[in-house]
């Protein structure tokens, strides 16, 4: 990675005071850029940027609106686009319409805004979610690779969003701008500051949420059988990443479609059990069958992104990420109980 590159850039961050926002923004102030950190506060918190909230300038926006995106590309060198509606797979199943809707406009208000403005380079963090459903049917299934997102069938909205997301930003380059743009598929975050709701987070914050509070709030459930299986990466590895890929815009007009994460994979139900042996409580795990089942198998290839960002790996293995995750997630729970957090 090229420290020297971010000293002084002028850097803005959208989704700055959300989950991956927030370690992204912390590490360039670390690096020396002067940081723009934009958060409509929906699902972000200023929480997760206490530690540099002084050293950036940070503006409560919300990008669903043309002018704002407007207002905040002004004089920015790059742009790092993580601002979208997300969450869990119920909230995905429950909302396709609105998510769909709101983020192709956060999408299109923002990219516009960027070529308007002159920015020079701009990241866009896509999802694994813009993959086709009948690649992902099995615990087993083969390990994506970037080519596999055609001919397109997402299962979900907000993977058919993403996707869209990405095309605007493809199309636009082919017209002759002089943007340059990487585009990174993000497989599986976690870590530290992810959402905690039980309705809207992701499967390893609410996971550790259930062993965290059981039994005072109810039983540990997960949906399903617990033979899907999934990959994930830790955040730390992930943020560096994204630097590169900005980094190497040096070379490249436009750079990826690449798959951001981690290769290996785990059964949901083995995942739910190492976080109750890191709670160190006797738990039993409920499996809801309940609930639909529709992405049974997902993995990815990042061999591209190891070639294109410089031998760029995940060093960081799941036994430790999620010890370090389980711990910060209990001092946050332990914090909001006595009103601090």
């Amino acid at each position: 990675m090229n420290e020297q590159f971010w000293k002084g850039k002028k850097i803005l961050i959208t989704g700055g005071a959300g989950f991956i926002g927030s370690h992204v923004t912390e590490r360039l102030v670390e690096l020396g850029a002067t940081v723009r950190a934009v958060d409509n506060l929906e699902r972000g918190k200023l929480e997760n940027i206490r530690s540099t909230i002084n050293q950036i300038e940070f503006l409560e926006r919300d990008l669903r609106e043309k002018y704002a995106c407007e207002e905040v590309c002004r004089s920015m060198d790059v742009v790092i686009h993580l601002a979208s509606k997300v969450g869990g797979i119920k909230y995905y199943l429950q909302k396709p319409g609105q998510l769909i809707l709101q983020n192709a406009q956060i999408d299109s208000f923002m990219l516009q805004a960027s070529l308007q403005h002159g920015v020079d380079r701009y990241l866009y963090a896509s999802s694994a979610h813009v993959y086709p459903i009948d690649r992902q049917l099995s615990p087993d299934a083969s390990p994506l690779v970037e080519e596999d997102s055609v001919p397109a069938h997402p299962d979900l909205s907000y993977g058919w969003a993403k996707l869209l997301g990405e095309k605007q930003i493809e199309y636009s380059i082919a017209e002759g701008t002089k943007l340059k743009a990487a585009i990174v598929r993000l497989v599986g975050v976690y870590g530290e500051n992810q959402e905690l709701d039980l309705e809207t987070g992701s499967a390893i914050p609410v996971f550790m949420r259930r062993a965290i509070e059981y039994p005072d709030h109810g039983p540990f459930v997960i949906w399903g059988t617990g033979e899907e299986t999934r990959s994930y990466c830790y955040i730390d590895d992930v943020v560096e990443g994204l630097l590169r890929a900005v980094e190497n815009l040096n070379t490249h007009q436009l750079l990826g479609p690449l798959n951001l994460g981690n290769e290996g994979r785990i059964r949901m139900g083995e995942l739910a059990e190492r976080i109750v042996q890191i709670s160190g409580k006797e738990i039993e795990i409920i499996r809801d069958t309940s609930k639909p089942t529709l992405i049974w198998g997902q993995a990815v290839s990042c061999a591209k992104a190891r070639k294109v960002l410089g031998g760029w790996e995940p060093r960081v293995s799941l036994d430790e990420g999620l010890r370090k995750t389980y711990g910060h997630l209990a001092m946050r729970l332990a914090k909001q109980q006595v009103g601090l957090g």
